[in-house]
């Protein structure tokens, strides 16, 4: 099962920011990122840390050393460079001038050290050099960077200054090797040198404290990062290539290989970029698949790890001066998302970097909630007791939030608090619910219940805006490049995280046995939060006031606010099935054609919906359409999040566990006939492996780390028998309905046979439904022996059973022509469909037919359509 993946390619990337972008290899310790080009004349290596982040209107974070390898060869043959999956090593090897040349890079988190290995089978002389980036190219009154290259000996060292945030830095380059080294020109040229390790150490003056992000901070607070430097680069001098490689494989190592995933795919020899290509042709390359899974992994190991910055809008890599809006914490989706693969994919460690940065910005974050209740529900404000509140923008200086009047709702601190629920829920750690769950959810609670007002008896938040969604596509607007953002009362985004984030307060408190005036509200408001509201196109409504989908906003915008519920969210699913098929819907009416990150978005929540045809699409879109050579997302341009939220559609494809119960294989497409897959994370801390085979599921084992029980989605033709492997003895299960609940013990793991072949629902085609003066007609094409026939009224969650028959029509005599409302039906055919879930569906609206054709000629104007 387990395959050496790597991302091979037969040329470099060429030496500019184009080149950086689709080309360059990406590896990083969570502090530092760096960039590898694999030049053979000259290698470029582009560095970047999160904390050399510029004040946003200049351009936030920033490149922040380059270093340059001149070889002076000229002939070149064999040459291959990639990464390997398995060690996070980019390499290259080639023979130039009859000389052959391996080199080796990583970037160790446990010694805080780029490292790059140069062996040859004959001396071989080169030359090394350090650039400070951008260094004289705009004032420092707008942002400008002061800073000098020295040398000492076999070190170059790079020092200076960002004024705008008083921030020093330094980086220090070592070269050891088997020959010589010398110093000329500000340059360290090798001699002589069959063996070579460059070493490079760098870092800032920032701290991570609470001071730096409060009111009039904004500034570096650390200290002189010379001395660590000097001593970081000692040690691992002294360490030399061969222990910090151990070293750094052992720590990568043993994260990147809790996972396996096995797609069926073969490794023919072709490189990664010609892989992609095929791909977009339209053949489906299960091994490319493999490798993209495994790389967004890669990225997040690589990017976030415990006391470092979390990853960026482009993780821990940016080439530029001034980066695509500021390579900042972005909050109204995408840090979330980059995050969504951490704990399904057994990597929960990596969050821990945002709950450093989470417990420093906290006190800031405090300020910002007491000055929005007081400006908005001022009736809700009392001092010092408003919990705590981030709006969309960070970086590791300062955070939005305290602006009620942006392109985001208050639905951004729910957003966020999900994380740490999910932190607990996956790991079921006690310590990290008393800590840090339970402080942040519940914080984000006392916030979000003081930003809701009575409104005849529903609680909705008084100031609300469904995030980056404008007023409309209006001509004007677009011609003077102004957006005006839509605000207004209690829309879907915010609605659904404040009745998420009650549910998970609630849970943490009833753990906890906590009890005060928060949960009490939420106790008392939480079935009136009203989180999701149907439309009459058959949509989740974003707006309250929508009626018909698109009325309001941008029809295919590129985030799916109102579906936030869905995914990461867990109110919307297969406990409310009337509420699944309106998100069907909705992601229908949204379209497929979006950026990188809201395809994966998309592809999560089509995945939720147990469709793997749509979800699997949403793959081959990501993968045919925005992903560069080197397989970071396209935006445009690359940002990281969209690598984040495909791996998270793709773990969501193989394993769910929102709606309580552990969910095998719930959207698989037919392309996928074989998988096998290691060390998938379930909530209450299950770790998952199984296989698929045409349709059947084999070898599943799952180990319990905490105990308690474990709830699994089962068919009614399963025949389940449980072995606990550490005794060898039978464990008895309840089966309720469609569920298998198996207690079980700390540590132990469990091996489940029995399952039968997985038969696709047969589905009723032709579904009409029409409005008669004595009912709702209801009429479908023969599929099956007996039919079952539901309804649900209005925002009904779930649907009612209205009857089952052997006949392919039916007249709903409860509503007429007469007597309409909105209404969806279902069908479902009873010959192998088991639930509610799968089924034909048809929305029904009361509008008039003046009605409609008003809405129609409204949808074309603000949406700039000239078709319907």
């Amino acid at each position: 099962m387990k395959k050496n993946l790597s991302l091979r390619y037969d040329k470099a990337a060429e030496r500019t920011n184009e080149g950086w972008e689709q080309y360059s290899l990406p590896i990083g310790n969570g502090y530092c990122g760096a960039s590898v080009f694999g030049g053979t004349d000259v290698e470029r290596v582009q560095f970047t840390t999160n904390t050399f982040a510029n004040k946003f209107a200049y351009g936030g974070v920033a490149n922040f050393a380059e270093l340059y390898l001149y070889f002076y060869s000229e002939k070149i043959e064999g040459y291959e460079r990639g990464l390997r999956l398995t060690d996070g090593v980019a390499y290259s090897h080639y023979i130039a001038d009859g000389v052959f040349v391996r080199r080796e890079a990583f970037f160790s988190y446990p010694d805080k050290v780029f490292v790059y290995h140069v062996q040859t089978d004959r001396p071989l002389d080169f030359s090394a050099e350090l650039e400070i980036p951008y260094l004289h190219t705009r004032s420092i009154e707008e942002g400008g960077r002061e800073g000098e290259i020295t040398a000492e000996e076999n070190t170059l060292v790079m020092r200076g200054k960002l004024p705008a945030r008083d921030l020093l830095f330094e980086g220090r380059l070592f070269v050891k090797c088997d020959g010589q080294v010398c110093v000329e020109d500000k340059k360290l040229h090798i001699r002589n040198a069959t063996k070579s390790v460059i070493f490079f150490v760098m870092d800032t003056s920032y701290k991570l404290c609470e001071e730096v992000f409060l009111d009039g901070g904004h500034k570096a607070l650390g200290e002189d990062p010379h001395e660590r430097l000097v001593v970081e680069m000692r040690n691992a001098v002294a360490l030399g290539w061969e222990d910090l490689y151990a070293r750094h494989k052992l720590d990568y190592a043993e994260l990147m290989s809790r996972v396996e995933l096995d797609l069926g795919g073969i490794d023919d020899g072709r490189t990664t970029d010609e892989l992609l290509l095929a791909y977009r042709q339209g053949k489906k390359i299960r091994y490319l698949e493999e490798i993209y899974y495994a790389y967004g992994r890669h990225l997040l190991i690589s990017s976030s790890r415990k006391n470092t910055p979390p990853p960026s809008l482009q993780g821990v890599w940016t080439v530029h001066d001034k980066s695509p809006w500021g390579s900042g914490f972005w909050h109204n989706i995408n840090i979330q998302m980059n995050y969504w693969p951490a704990f399904t994919t057994n990597l929960a460690e990596t969050f821990e970097a945002y709950v450093g940065f989470w417990q420093a910005y906290l006190k800031q974050a405090q300020r910002h909630a007491d000055k929005w209740i007081r400006e908005t529900n001022s009736e809700n404000f009392v001092e010092n007791e408003c919990g705590w509140i981030i709006g969309t923008g960070a970086f590791c200086y300062e955070i939005e939030g305290r602006n009620p009047h942006q392109h985001s709702g208050p639905g951004t601190g729910g957003l966020t608090a999900k994380l740490f629920w999910d932190y607990y829920d996956f790991t079921r750690d006690e310590n990290v619910l008393e800590d840090i769950t339970y402080p942040a959810v519940h914080g984000v609670a006392c916030f979000l219940t003081k930003t809701v007002r009575n409104y005849d008896g529903v609680y909705l938040c008084s100031f609300s805006a469904s995030p980056e969604q404008i007023l409309s596509g209006d001509v004007w607007i677009d011609q003077h490049k102004q957006q005006k953002y839509y605000h207004t009362v209690g829309c879907a985004f915010d609605q659904q995280m404040i009745y998420e984030n009650a549910c998970d307060d609630l849970a943490c408190a009833a753990l906890l046995g906590k009890q005060d005036e928060t949960t009490a509200k939420e106790q008392e408001q939480l079935e009136k939060y009203s989180p999701v509201q149907i439309g009459y196109s058959g949509q989740i409504k974003e707006y309250g006031e929508e009626r018909f989908y698109g009325e309001i906003g941008e029809a295919k915008h590129r985030h799916i606010s109102q579906l936030v519920a869905l995914m990461p969210g867990s109110t919307i699913s297969s406990k409310t099935p009337a509420w699944l098929d309106s998100a069907e819907k909705t992601l229908e009416l949204r379209g497929d054609e979006s950026t990188g990150w809201a395809l994966a978005h998309r592809f999560c929540a089509w995945a939720r919906l147990g469709n793997g045809e749509h979800a699997y699409q949403l793959l081959n879109n990501l993968l045919q359409k925005r992903t560069y050579p080197n397989l970071w997302d396209v935006h445009p341009p690359f940002q990281i999040d969209g690598n984040f939220g495909a791996v998270a559609g793709m773990t969501e494809m193989l394993l769910q566990s929102h709606d309580g119960c552990i969910d095998l294989f719930p959207a698989i497409p037919n392309a996928w006939k074989d998988i096998s897959f290691k060390g998938l994370k379930a909530r209450g801390n299950f770790t998952v492996s199984c296989e698929w085979h045409n349709g059947k599921i084999g070898n599943l084992e799952i180990e319990s780390i905490v105990g308690g029980t474990l709830r699994l989605r089962v068919s009614q033709a399963d025949n389940i028998k449980v072995i606990n492997k550490r005794t060898g003895e039978k464990t008895k299960g309840i089966r309720s309905n469609n569920v298998l609940e198996i207690p079980t013990e700390k540590g132990a793991i469990y091996l489940l046979t029995g399952f039968a072949k997985r038969e696709k629902a047969v589905m009723a085609e032709n579904f009409k439904a029409v409005w008669t003066e004595t009912g709702v007609a209801l009429s479908w094409n023969a599929c099956a022996k007996f039919y079952s026939i539901y309804r649900a009224v209005g925002d009904d969650k779930d649907y009612d059973l209205l009857s089952v028959t052997d006949q392919t029509n039916f007249v709903d005599m409860e509503y007429s022509q007469n007597n309409k409302a909105r209404l969806t039906y279902k069908i479902v055919a009873k010959r192998q469909a088991e639930s509610k879930d799968k089924g034909a569906v048809i929305f029904l609206h009361p509008a008039s037919k003046l009605e409609v054709e008003r809405y129609i000629f409204r949808f074309k104007q603000t949406n700039l359509h000239t078709e319907d």
